[in-house]
């Protein structure tokens, strides 16, 4: 168990130290909110620069924990198989998850959306249960160009590990864990839920500090 996201960050970037060669080719993009602190402390052991890309969850309006897919600003989106992409219900979903992804991603970054074309990128988040949201992240660094993608993450359940090889070129992964029922916040003592006002904190103390990438 982690103490924190600062703890599983600063394991993170170790193992990044050693899995990323060319690190001045490298960029960690963080999966909002609550990959920002982790992706932080990861660049801050690691020296990989940072900055983020916002993926929301593909949900209906009477079910908005259950999510089917996900979504980015520039509109890659995943979707369950178990659900028909072409009904009308399913492409609206879709289109308001593009469309909130769109309004995250210019709240926190405006226009600074970053060249990551060449670049080896690593998706950063607090970890995965799903998946959705990782490879909606991945499939938007592939769009724009990346010539690498590995998804980096604290924890995961080592059975998504095989599913989700398909969409990565690797896939970095501190605690590999065997259960039935996973929950990323399981894993952490305090896993609060990260606010806007503590992830503009972490990009202005990224930018004093020269690790947020433009």
């Amino acid at each position: 168990m982690f103490k924190n996201r600062e703890e599983a960050g600063e394991l993170l970037g170790r193992l990044l130290v050693e899995a990323v060669e060319n690190k001045e080719n490298a960029v960690i993009l963080a999966i909002p909110r609550g990959g920002v602190p982790v992706a932080y402390y990861a660049s801050k052991v690691s020296g990989i620069p940072f900055s983020m890309v916002v993926a929301k969850k593909i949900t209906f309006p009477h079910e908005p924990e259950a999510a089917v897919g996900a979504a980015t600003p520039d509109g890659s989106f995943i979707l369950s198989e178990r659900v028909p992409e072409d009904h009308p219900q399913v492409k609206e979903a879709i289109e308001r998850a593009i469309l909130e992804a769109k309004e995250k991603q210019a709240k926190y970054i405006g226009d600074k959306e970053p060249d990551i074309r060449g670049k080896t990128v690593v998706i950063v988040d607090d970890g995965v249960a799903t998946g959705y949201t990782a490879v909606a992240a991945g499939m938007y660094a592939k769009n724009k160009g990346a010539e690498e993608i590995i998804l980096a993450v604290p924890v995961c359940p080592s059975d998504s590990i095989h599913r989700l090889n398909r969409y990565f070129d690797r896939i970095i992964c501190y605690h590999k864990v065997d259960t039935l029922f996973f929950a990323v916040g399981a894993f952490y003592q305090d896993f609060h839920q990260v606010s806007d006002s503590e992830l503009q904190e972490y990009l202005k103390k990224a930018e004093e500090e020269g690790i947020l990438y433009r």
